[in-house]
């Protein structure tokens, strides 16, 4: 098949298999799996993306590793930096980074938010505009933001 990288894309100290990314895409220490799909206007940083990911439209991943066949929705940020809050408010430029884990066939739909060290399993769901801030099991369903977030199986929700 060969890449089809466009000619707008900024790869730095990264390296790619046999990939697609669309243009103003910036990919910085990263490691990108053959048949991944990244489209226009996504930043990647600090990340490992297994085979066949897709990245949507505008999207942000930062201190990911990415399992196969996980597919992000347009507009997500993947986000695995944090920063010590004080008394005083937030250490400036003081990044603490904390690993984020996508297992294999996740889905994260449209403006989702995962934070710092979440961990999420195998075949779960994010629902659309859902906030993850905590670890997530294989097979699972995250509706909505905490306080008022709904974590369901799958199974149950689909009714399989």
């Amino acid at each position: 098949m060969g890449s089809d990288i466009d000619e707008a894309v900024r790869l730095v100290e990264s390296t790619t298999g046999d990939v697609m990314i669309r243009e103003y895409t910036t990919i910085h220490d990263s490691e990108i799996g053959d048949g991944c799909r990244i489209y226009e206007r996504c930043s990647i940083k600090k990340s490992y993306l297994s085979e066949g990911v897709d990245i949507n439209a505008g999207s942000y991943v930062e201190n990911a590793d990415i399992g196969s066949h996980v597919q992000i929705g347009p507009n997500c940020s993947v986000v695995g930096v944090t920063h010590e809050l004080h008394d005083q408010g937030m250490v400036f430029r003081d990044d603490i980074f904390e690993r984020i884990i996508l297992h294999d066939r996740v889905f994260v739909g449209t403006n989702a938010v995962l934070g710092p060290g979440v961990e999420i399993g195998s075949g779960s769901v994010i629902a659309a505009g859902a906030a993850v801030t905590q670890d997530i099991d294989s097979g699972k369903i995250v509706l909505g933001s905490p306080p008022a977030q709904q974590i369901e199986e799958l199974d149950h929700w689909t009714g399989d």
